[in-house]
């Protein structure tokens, strides 16, 4: 590897996890590189996420372990109940069972923590440089190299330019301008609580999925236990490209009307619900223009009935920081190689996504046929259900 910091480093549009695992992955191989992050801070967007273990063993191979493991939630379970009439379906263990089958476990995880994390050792390696405050606008490229021009005038010389800038990528926009996300009509109402006010209906040190007709309800601590992170999904519409919607609470309460009353009065209890909408990138190629490839969201957002976003960032990430070390003098191939490698798994995941939200929101004969489904069904017969996706 000797020799490969003195070349043109490669260029991240976005400071997400995305972006910043690339950073991490490219730097650990003494590769240069600039992250660029429109916003003039870092913060984070999302309450929580789920860290299942193809997403966990890379962010192991990043020597993260030890920075991460005091933060994440480790459930041993996740319980699966009718939101309707609050009882049990059926669980899917986790825990040691998940880590002998899989070979590393199952987190859940603030999302602000994870950013933290990977923010700190970004800005400790020395290959990697950061640049906040740097709105992309364009770029130009020859056989050599490509330049990035910022809104502030700044233009930025690279080998390769890497679209991380999720879901309203501007960056996928200059690949294809007809690649554009769409409404599901439902949308996800977030909300961190602190241990001591989180009622006692709520407070399990595992996940735990309430279904209901066209909306469900997951919680799960984080934090180390300080808090536990709630998202509900209902129908309605929120103001496209927000992150973090005040909406009014009730609005809220009225799509859970029909929801066993306890479980109603917990969520009510919750005073502090921003919504975002729940937006959907269908399947297209390519991903890449020359030196230009996506990353993340900005290729392949799905949406979030698998809870493998941030996964399929972490997994895209590790496939392109290895093929740039392998293929360093031949980069122009790079991209077609990533795409290859990615496109078919990242559509399945949002086909299986798709589907797992068709049966969360089952209504009338379905719902009875998916709750008779589900208490028969062995929990370990559950949990293999996901091995395509957790051994990758």
């Amino acid at each position: 590897m000797s020799g490969l910091s003195d070349q043109l480093p490669v260029l991240i549009i976005g400071g997400g996890i995305g972006g910043l695992c690339l950073a991490l992955e490219l730097g650990r191989r003494n590769i240069g590189v600039c992250v660029f992050e429109q916003a003039q801070d870092f913060s984070e967007f999302g309450a929580g996420l789920q860290l299942s273990p193809n997403a966990v063993r890379r962010l192991k191979a990043l020597e993260l372990e030890a920075d991460l493991a005091p933060l994440a939630g480790k459930p041993t379970k996740i319980v699966i109940h009718d939101g309707l009439d609050g009882k049990a379906l059926t669980e899917i263990p986790l825990g040691d069972q998940a880590i002998e089958r899989y070979g590393d476990p199952y987190w859940v995880m603030a999302r602000k923590d994870l950013q933290a994390v990977l923010l700190a050792a970004v800005k400790a390696h020395p290959s990697i440089e950061i640049y906040t405050g740097h709105k992309f606008i364009t770029y130009s490229q020859d056989e050599t190299s490509i330049n990035a021009e910022m809104e502030n005038g700044q233009r930025f010389e690279g080998r390769l330019l890497v679209g991380a800038d999720g879901i309203w990528s501007r960056v996928r926009h200059m690949i294809d301008k007809q690649a554009v996300p769409s409404s599901t009509g439902y949308i996800a109402w977030r909300a961190l609580v602190d241990d001591d006010k989180v009622t006692a209906l709520f407070d399990a040190y595992f996940t735990q999925v309430w279904l209901g007709p066209d909306s469900h309800l997951v919680h799960y601590p984080v934090s180390g236990g300080r808090q536990h992170n709630f998202v509900a999904v209902t129908k309605g519409e929120a103001r496209p490209r927000s992150w973090a919607e005040a909406l009014p609470k009730e609005q809220l309460f009225e799509q859970l009307r029909p929801w066993y009353k306890p479980v109603r009065k917990a969520v009510m209890e919750i005073d502090e619900w921003v919504a975002w909408p729940l937006m959907l990138l269908r399947p297209f190629r390519p991903w890449h223009k020359r030196r230009i490839v996506l990353l993340g969201d900005a290729a392949h957002a799905v949406v979030p009935f698998l809870s493998q976003g941030a996964a399929m960032a972490i997994e895209d990430a590790a496939l392109l920081g290895g093929l740039i070390e392998q293929h360093q003098d031949e980069l122009l191939n790079v991209p077609e190689l990533y795409q290859t490698q990615r496109f078919t798994r990242c559509k399945k995941v949002l086909s299986k996504s798709m589907n797992n939200g068709h049966v969360y929101h089952a209504q009338k004969s379905y719902r009875s046929l998916r709750n008779f489904g589900l208490k028969r069904m062995p929990p370990s017969w559950l949990l293999k259900q996901y091995d395509w996706l957790y051994t990758y």
